[in-house]
């Protein structure tokens, strides 16, 4: 027997090999989504180190002031959850890595980027500074959920 169309049959309708909902798939270029994977650890030790030559070049009028120089040697040499940490209060007084996060969100999670950047304003750094029991790693999953949840 030869394999002609008319001997073919089909079994299974192509129908059920096609997802249903297009897989979703992450915009390799949203930082924020990658911010908080350890394997992006390069990436985010670059956009810490240009967020604070931004600041020294707007708040500090190019220069490098005596917190800076220790804000790099910080995030030089710190593990990945200090970083992390380092970042995201960052994120929290550059407009430059504000505008950087937010021109690479996908429109879906644009929303959840504005809704995390105004919590962790006004409470998640300010209870990272004042209370001694939240831990750089606390702070980093309670930004990581609420970014997840927003």
């Amino acid at each position: 027997m030869t394999c002609t169309p008319e001997n073919v049959r089909v079994l299974v309708p192509h129908s059920q090999f096609v997802p249903v909902h297009p897989v979703k798939r992450c915009n390799p270029c949203d930082l924020m989504d990658r911010a908080f994977a350890k394997m992006h650890c390069e990436m985010v030790r670059r956009l810490v180190y240009q967020s604070i030559r931004s600041i020294e070049n707007v708040v500090f009028q190019n220069a490098e002031t005596a917190e800076t120089r220790q804000l790099k040697l910080n995030a030089s040499t710190a593990d990945f959850t200090v970083l992390l940490s380092i970042f995201l209060c960052l994120l929290n007084v550059d407009p430059g890595l504000k505008e950087a996060v937010m021109l690479s969100a996908t429109p879906a999670n644009k929303h959840k980027l504005a809704g995390m950047l105004q919590h962790l304003r006004h409470t998640l750094v300010v209870d990272f500074f004042t209370d001694e029991g939240v831990s750089t790693g606390c702070f980093n999953h309670a930004c990581e959920d609420l970014y997840i949840v927003s």
